[in-house]
């Protein structure tokens, strides 16, 4: 995508779409690099759609058009992704929160509908996504969420102050940091994915994303077996349980919770895409 003076942002955006046709990438992409780079909302693009792009911000579209093309995704780009309404801070040491993860939140919402206060359970938070999301929604709730590392969680406290979000960090290997607590509602989003499985995966995800975040021993099933019989010790008798799981993984994941909490109901339930995505306890 070549340089050059006196565009609007309206042309700069054409430039952009065109060069990613002309790349096979989707030409989509060119409106959010811009407006997430610039923090626009559409509106505010098309109310200076013929205003002229400062050089220095052309620049930076180009440099950010490049970036694409080679593969790198466009949340580590801008260093945003949006989730349940909620811009977040994404960086190469934390995942990029996916629209799955959304529906998980979505159903935790529901099962604490109408309750009053609950002390809530995010394990392995990431970027925060899940923690955020439930304390947003909320306010009344207690809110804690654990990870190992130390990276995501910096990138976790500084989306919870940005989004005045008042949350428990913990640092510390899954449920250890919270090891004589119960909680009303436990949710995780832990690593899943087993090395088989590295062929099905875009090459993007592989080269940026962490792998600690993403991949898991045993089939993907490692966490959840480690997690299986020590989360009954810290859920409440009453309380509920959502987990995203991998879409091969829901019959043995079934199997095994069913074990580990005989007196509660255990379910898989599918994603958007009908595949095996969510376990669920209550």
């Amino acid at each position: 995508m070549d340089q050059s003076k006196e565009l609007t942002y309206q042309q700069a955006l054409q430039n952009g779409a065109l060069f990613l046709e002309q790349n096979e990438k989707s030409p989509l992409a060119a409106e959010r690099l811009l407006l997430d780079r610039l923090g626009w909302t559409k509106t505010d693009l098309l109310m200076r759609f013929a205003e002229q792009i400062t050089e220095q911000e052309y620049k930076q579209y180009f440099s950010d058009i490049n970036e694409y093309v080679a593969g790198k995704p466009i949340q580590y780009i801008v260093g945003v992704e949006w989730f349940y309404g909620y811009p977040l801070k994404v960086t190469e040491a934390t995942l990029i929160p996916r629209p799955e993860t959304e529906e998980l939140v979505q159903r935790a919402l529901k099962c604490l509908e109408g309750k009053g206060p609950q002390k809530v359970l995010d394990i392995g938070t990431g970027s925060g996504a899940i923690a955020i999301a439930m304390k947003k929604e909320r306010p009344q709730d207690e809110v804690t969420a654990t990870d190992l590392s130390e990276e995501a969680l910096a990138v976790a406290k500084e989306n919870a102050e940005q989004l005045d979000a008042d949350i428990r960090f913990l640092q510390g290997d899954l449920l250890e940091p919270v090891q004589l607590e119960t909680f009303d509602c436990i949710l995780s989003n832990p690593p899943y994915i087993s090395e088989d499985e590295i062929g099905l995966m875009d090459r993007s995800v592989l080269e940026y994303e962490p792998h600690s975040a993403l991949f898991a021993d045993h089939d993907g099933l490692d966490l959840y077996q480690k997690m299986a019989f020590t989360l009954p010790f810290h859920l409440k008798t009453d309380g509920c349980l959502f987990m995203e799981i991998g879409f091969s993984q829901g019959e043995k994941l079934l199997e095994l919770y069913k074990k580990a909490f005989p007196d509660k109901t255990v379910t898989i339930e599918k994603d958007l895409s009908g595949l095996d995505r969510m376990l669920i306890v209550k």
